[in-house]
């Protein structure tokens, strides 16, 4: 294993002081690569490390929590792009601390980086073992405290895990995870770790598990998330079985089902405290909104923790720079984050995006759900959606990018080249043989089993065939440059989920009920401008939309085809039009006036009859969780409301706009956030119980018919 020369020389003393100081000090190993192809194709230029989560690179984060955790010294191990992850680590404010990058440049999984960590003699004492992705706010002293003195108490206690609790549809919960977890109640020793979507059952070893441990509690509430302190024997394990590829894969089966072994591995639960790893593209876009939504402080634009940004936080969760520029009606919408040196030109709608520095966007873009990183360019008249745009790409004038895409490095989209959904765009040629140095990222520690079925047999594929064939020449406009990159994501590693377009792309397509009404409402879209001349927002047209339905009393159905033709015209999504749309239904004239009651008639009658509006948008769990913060914001502005959120959230609850799990994931998630304002989950915790006793007794009512159903089936037979 190689070592950063320039550092090494810390380790220079003589054998006995250097033992002693390896007991003292505390150490943590960052894996510097991911073995796996998910970010491709930008991973094939740059580690996945490096890639900017809000503008800050994924290592920072990791970092920044592990010596806030009183980390001494960190040891980055890399493999491909190695010199990329050096330099920068040379010269940013890491190049003051104890960060050490080892070298190991053959190393094709993670079992071979940990045999390599063995072989380095440095890891003599207990460490810390974490992806070069993570992100947290955890306090790891008191994970550490925890297995220091478990260890002291029982030296076969090697590892400790650490999990955070979040439901299984939680956004930060990668889809390819289907991790069930079992541990002994009072010790807390790991017993069962499962994680394969290719069954739904599980099978326990009665004899195995229940013949040491009295109470086992299963758990699929839980995201691992990839941050393990372990002892030195982990690694001698490791070194000591060569056909050790993966921790999860390998390694914990392995110890859970040998019973020659006395190993054991415990788990550390969060409370209240976050923890994510952005492992595919879906993860960076769920943990980029949790960053702006203050889920990781203090790691969040405004505190500017790496102390080379000057963020500041504005309403409706907007950062923005100093030295950025805004030229004419330029519109910012929320959780948008502007980075410093960006223009803006005059008519630019933005909304729900993150922009890197020096990011140029010409007159009447809009960019909607983008994540734009440095020296991004976008010419005038062109729409992104929901699209990753890598350093130095460039959108000429009229160029439309749909959902999904991904436009790596140094990429034109040519003038008015209309690009597909989850059209990937690169210049990358792979070179000769991609083992060699290009990318490492052969076998995924976490991939989907599904993903390569045909290799049950564990073949490794042709990696240099496949790269090699990973891209054609197409079509990229006038002006433009770059080929299409053809290899297919796995289901579920997508920027914009699929499963989360499905609602989506429904609403795209009118229904044949509404067809012959279509070319109605759209000729409502050739003015976008107000009485002062000045360019109307999708804001502005659709509460004034829904004010004038209200007063002609038109029907609801129109209305709804009106709001979605407005949606298409200003590339919106659906949750959009509803959190535009609830703040309209829920006024109430001459409120100042109005005594409570009365106000909670009105606003009773308002939800009775409009709800079905924002039921018609079918926004899916995750959407429906956002739609309750919503509410709950718009409480906090209009204090009148404040007593009667429980009402609100039952009305819309009753009339179908949101659904049970939604408002159960929604006070879940309030519990976990330390900061969050718990007030509105007072007022309706006995909502919230009746909700969860009704699961409950509709879940033992389901056991009981299959009962009853079986039993009849046994008497026939």
């Amino acid at each position: 294993m190689g070592v950063d020369k320039k550092k090494s020389s810390n380790h220079g003393s003589s054998q006995m002081n250097l033992d002693i100081k390896r007991e003292e000090v505390l150490r943590a190993i960052v894996l510097g690569d991911s073995f796996d192809r998910k970010f491709a194709p930008v991973t094939l230029e740059k580690p996945r490390t490096l890639l900017p989560l809000v503008n800050i690179p994924l290592l920072d984060y990791t970092l920044e929590f592990l010596t806030a955790g009183g980390i001494e010294e960190i040891y980055i191990v890399c493999t491909c792009h190695a010199e990329q992850i050096k330099e920068y680590v040379e010269t940013s404010r890491w190049s003051n601390f104890k960060v050490f990058i080892l070298l190991e440049p053959g190393c094709n999984s993670v079992g071979e980086v940990l045999r390599a960590c063995h072989d380095s003699q440095l890891f003599q004492s207990d460490f810390v073992l974490i992806s070069g992705d993570v992100i947290s706010n955890m306090d790891l002293s008191k994970a550490l405290k925890v297995h220091k003195e478990r260890r002291e108490k029982d030296k076969n206690a090697i590892m400790t895990m650490v999990f955070k609790q979040a439901s299984p549809t939680h956004r930060t919960r990668s889809k390819q995870d289907d991790t069930v977890i079992g541990w002994d109640q009072q010790t807390s020793e790991l017993v069962y770790y499962g994680n394969s979507h290719s069954t739904n059952r599980i099978a326990l070893s009665i004899e195995n598990i229940f013949s040491k441990h009295q109470q086992v509690q299963l758990r699929y509430d839980l995201i691992d998330c990839h941050i393990d302190i372990c002892s030195p024997e982990v690694l001698a394990l490791f070194h000591d079985n060569f056909d050790f590829l993966d921790i999860r894969k390998d390694f914990i089966p392995d110890l859970l089902s040998n019973e020659l072994l006395e190993h054991q591995l415990h788990t550390y639960v969060l409370q209240g405290e976050y923890a994510a790893r952005v492992k595919d593209l879906r993860t960076y876009h769920s943990v980029s909104k949790d960053i702006i939504h203050r889920w990781t402080f203090p790691m969040v634009p405004d505190n500017n923790f790496m102390c080379n940004s000057t963020y500041s936080l504005y309403r409706q969760m907007i950062y923005k720079e100093k030295m950025v520029k805004m030229i004419g009606n330029c519109k910012l919408g929320e959780e948008t984050v502007i980075g410093k040196g960006c223009e803006l030109g005059d008519g630019s709608v933005i909304t729900h995006s993150v922009l890197g520095r020096n990011c140029i966007i010409g007159r009447n873009v809009q960019l909607h759900g983008c994540y734009l990183w440095d020296g991004v360019v976008v010419q005038d008249n062109a729409i992104v959606r929901n699209s990753l745009l890598c350093d130095g790409s460039l959108v000429c004038n009229g160029a439309v990018i749909e959902k999904g895409s991904i436009i790596s490095f140094g990429v034109i989209i040519g003038q008015g080249l209309h690009v597909e959904k989850f059209s990937k765009f690169t210049l990358y040629t792979p070179h000769k043989s991609l083992n060699d140095s290009t990318e490492n990222d052969d076998e995924d520690e976490d991939d989907d089993e599904s993903s390569d079925e045909e290799n049950e047999d564990n073949q490794k594929p042709d990696e240099e065939k496949q790269f090699a064939n990973a891209t054609v020449q197409c079509d990229m406009g006038p002006g433009g440059k770059g080929k299409k990159w053809i290899i297919k994501n796995e289901k579920y590693n997508e920027i914009i989920d699929d499963t989360d377009m499905e609602s989506d792309d429904t609403n795209d397509d009118l229904d044949e009920s509404d067809s012959s009404a279509d070319d109605g409402p759209t000729c409502n879209l050739k003015s976008t401008k107000n009485s002062g001349g000045q360019p109307k927002t999708f804001h502005d047209e659709v509460q004034a939309t829904v004010r004038r339905a209200i007063k002609e009393k038109h029907s609801l159905d129109n209305l709804h085809i009106e709001i979605r033709s407005l949606r298409l015209a200003y590339v919106k999504e659906s949750l959009d039009c509803v959190l535009t749309i609830f703040p309209v239904l829920l006024e109430i004239p001459d409120i100042q006036s109005k005594t409570q009651k009365e106000i909670s008639v009105q606003l009773s009658k308002n939800i009775e009859e409009y709800s079905s509006v924002i039921k018609k948008f079918s926004l899916n769990t995750e959407s429906q969780v956002d739609f309750i913060f919503a509410i709950q914001d718009f409480c906090d502005e209009n204090t009148k409301y404040q007593p009667l959120f429980k009402n609100i959230l039952f009305g819309f609850y009753q009339k179908g706009a949101l659904v049970e799990q939604a408002i159960i994931n929604w006070s879940d998630e309030t519990k976990s956030d330390q900061t969050a304002d718990k007030s509105y989950l007072e007022k309706c915790q006995d909502f919230i119980d009746w909700l969860l006793n009704a699961s409950e007794e509709e879940d033992d009512s389901d056991e009981e018919s299959e009962e009853e159903s079986e039993e009849e089936t046994d008497e026939s037979d």
